[in-house]
């Protein structure tokens, strides 16, 4: 069970102290702006795959 606390209350807490989820990949909708983020960045041996999200159409990088 999840308590709400209150607006003034939630002001004085650290951010970011409840997130507990791992990071979100990042997700490109055309393939060769994956290409080219994926030589921005230096990336050797990778592959550029459909990310399975429902329907998704969208692609990202795979280190190999």
């Amino acid at each position: 069970m999840v308590i709400k606390i209150h607006t003034k209350q939630r002001r004085y807490l650290p951010r970011m102290s409840g997130r507990s989820r791992s990071p979100r990949l990042k997700t490109f909708t055309l393939e060769a702006k994956a290409k080219e983020y994926a030589e921005k960045i230096n990336l050797k041996n990778y592959e550029i795959v459909k990310a399975r999200f429902g329907l998704s159409k969208k692609f990202k990088i795979v280190k190999k």
